[in-house]
């Protein structure tokens, strides 16, 4: 078995639930937890990017990876989303998700001070020999300001701890190369919604997806027919997603989303400043076309986890 069966298939950038004082509703937290095992996800990634990672304290952090473990008590693998643009810290901070029991640890490239290619592949590798677990790279040049290195993942590849990378550059030429050229065993996962089923098609092993948070079964859906080669059920399932990738990127992400996850009350659209969503953005997805395409494909996906979990 490969320390990196967990990363495949449809896992989702788990959103932090908040209260209006923008304290963190646990409560909620468990439910949307319970919500994506009986969807079928694949795994969850927690205090991402998409779980407002970079707002949330080291204690916050630290009470998301036990309290993910606890409620998932083994039926999916918890993946500790971790960053800083400190190694020190950030080395701190995965040492803190291991003794949590997660599976694995998902860190992206230090965002803000931007260091070179040697600087890099230090944090990297720095993080991967602080702790057992399986380390995951992540690289989304629009968030951080810098884009890893061909020739640096490749070699990073073969650290026996770096296991895989979430490429979030949406750039399918370059994951075509790599997956060509990385270490045996070393997986590379989607991190943009919009071209997931792109890079798979490439040889990519699934996506950490922002849609999954709310349409949990479709996006497992359509990774579960990549996976038995059934390219075109596949293509019409992303079709029928992209309304809701486009009210997505609406706007700074988890922003659209939350407000999405509100609407279908799945939780509280409650952000944590500097983040917020704006009077006029709010107006402008309730009365989008896209809303109500993607309403449609929601409102069936929350019928078929209804049916699955009668069962």
């Amino acid at each position: 078995m490969s320390r990196a069966d967990f990363l495949q298939g449809s896992m989702v950038a788990l959103l932090t639930p908040m209260s209006v004082d923008e304290s963190i509703d646990y409560d909620a937290f468990d439910r949307l937890i319970d919500l994506h095992v009986n969807a079928g996800t694949d795994a969850i990634v927690v205090a991402s990017t998409t779980g407002e990672g970079p707002t949330l304290t080291l204690d916050e952090h630290v009470h998301l990876y036990r309290r993910a473990v606890q409620r998932a008590e083994g039926r999916l693998p918890v993946i500790a989303g971790i960053g800083s643009p400190s190694t020190r810290v950030v080395c701190e901070l995965a040492r803190e998700a291991e003794h949590e029991r997660v599976q694995a640890i998902l860190c992206v490239t230090p965002y803000f001070n931007r260091p070179n290619v040697f600087g890099l592949e230090h944090h990297f590798t720095s993080v991967a020999d602080a702790v057992d677990i399986p380390v995951v790279m992540y690289d989304v040049p629009h968030r951080t300001g810098l884009k890893m290195a061909e020739d640096l993942v490749v070699k990073l590849s073969a650290h026996p701890n770096i296991v895989g990378l979430k490429d979030a550059t949406g750039d399918l030429e370059r994951v075509t190369r790599l997956v060509s050229t990385v270490a045996p065993g070393f997986r590379i996962v989607s991190g943009d919604d919009a071209t997931a089923l792109g890079l798979m098609a490439a040889g990519g092993a699934g996506v950490i997806s922002v849609a999954a948070n709310v349409a949990p079964s479709a996006v497992r859906r359509m990774c579960d027919a990549v996976r038995l080669g059934d390219v075109e059920r596949a293509a019409q399932l992303d079709e029928e997603l992209k309304p809701l990738y486009e009210v997505l990127s609406s706007d700074t992400n988890p922003v659209p989303a939350k407000w999405v996850a509100q609407e279908l009350g799945l939780m509280g659209g409650a952000l944590r400043a500097p983040l917020a969503i704006s009077p006029t953005l709010r107006r402008s997805l309730a009365g989008s076309a896209a809303f109500s395409a993607a309403r449609h494909l929601l409102m069936r996906d929350h019928a078929d986890r209804r049916r699955s979990e009668r069962r």
